[in-house]
């Protein structure tokens, strides 16, 4: 029996050149280096259209029917490490790459630093993905959403969900080569969680169970048709930005007693709890590290909502938290991510931003 396994694969490739500014949308790079392909748990890229029906007084049923809007939407599930694909995940939310070398590190790596501006415009890729039998290939895919999820005892996960242009004809599959072969994903033994309550101190909390975040476009769909077309023609382009995420303690955490660390008789303050930290000591900051690559995911200033704190019969009490995303008015950010890679298995280009064309 032959077995498939190695023609499953997921490549994306930004649609513009290494350095460049200048995107064409559903048009990969020219740049052979800026293809990366991931190893990826699963993915759900799929073609779909909207059926127009009609019906008319003089029959019993429809009679014609054409396709209306043609687009392909979906997602991909991967463990997160440090290589080109996690990085071009994190272009396809903030549209922007500082890159330099890192101090404390080796020469090889370099930081790359990705937050958000108010005249940045978000990448559009396009996917390769690999079935068993043929290459199904989608243009114009833009990140709806990013969702970061890690849970003691487990690799920490990325899920990423696109939109874009109809597929393209299937093609001949290629023999893939991951980007990140020669490292291995974050775990969650490798991970400590930070807060600031007003961005003067800055502790970490060891009662942590789990943790997500979440990151929102909100992409506008509609805007990217026209009459005469019946797909997407120009990039979805990005609405209200939301940050949104939980954190659940292992502990009940009624009176924590450690600055900064969010307890439940704190969420009781009159008018709810807000954190507003400042660049070098966020609200919330997540770290993953093997000692030489890192990500760190840092949320500038949030709103606490509700505390959950329920019992069962057989479980310990734990405490949940849900918080919500502020820009910080100070310089209009929300967010901040570094990525740390070795230069041997990055091919990231410094300095990246994107434009329509």
């Amino acid at each position: 029996m032959t077995s498939n396994f190695e023609y499953r694969y997921v490549s994306m490739t930004p649609e513009h050149s290494a350095g460049s500014s200048v995107v064409t949308y559903g048009t990969a790079s020219v740049t052979a280096a800026a293809k990366a392909t991931g190893e990826v748990d699963d993915e759900s890229i799929a073609y779909q259209f909207d059926l127009m029906t009609r019906q008319d007084v003089s029959r019993y049923g429809s009679a014609k029917s054409v396709n209306g809007k043609e687009y392909s939407e979906g997602g991909i599930n991967f463990v997160m490490q440090p290589d080109d694909f996690l990085g071009l995940c994190l272009f396809g939310i903030y549209g922007d790459n500082a890159t330099s070398n890192s101090a404390g590190y080796s020469v090889s790596a370099f930081t790359h630093t990705f937050k958000e501006a108010s005249d940045q415009i978000l990448p559009s890729f396009t996917l390769e993905i690999g079935r068993e039998e043929k290459e199904h290939t989608y243009k114009g895919m833009c990140i709806q959403s990013l969702s970061v999820n890690a849970a003691h005892g487990e690799y920490a996960t990325m899920a990423a969900s696109f939109t874009g242009k109809t597929e393209s004809a299937l093609s001949t599959l290629a023999t893939p080569t991951f980007v990140g072969a020669s490292v291995d994903g974050f775990h969650f033994a490798e991970g400590t969680v930070t807060f600031s309550e007003a961005g003067s101190t800055f502790n970490s909390a060891d009662n942590i169970k789990s943790i997500s975040l979440e990151y929102n476009m909100n992409l506008d769909t509609d805007m990217a048709c026209s009459i005469g077309d019946r797909t997407y023609i120009r990039k979805p382009q990005p609405q209200r930005r939301e940050i949104t995420g939980s954190i659940e303690f292992s502990v009940p955490n009624t009176v924590n007693g450690t600055a900064d660390i969010p307890d439940y008789d704190m969420m009781l303050a009159t008018g709810g709890k807000l954190y507003d930290g400042i660049s070098a000591k966020p609200a919330i900051q997540l770290e993953f590290t093997n000692g030489t690559q890192t990500l760190t995911l840092k949320v500038r200033k949030v709103r606490w909502e509700a505390p959950s704190a329920n019992i069962s019969g057989r479980d310990t009490q734990t405490l949940s938290l849900n918080f919500v995303g502020l820009v910080d008015t100070a310089d209009n950010v929300m967010s901040e991510t570094n990525l740390v890679l070795n230069a041997a298995v990055s091919n990231l280009s410094s300095g990246d931003k994107y434009s329509n064309k």
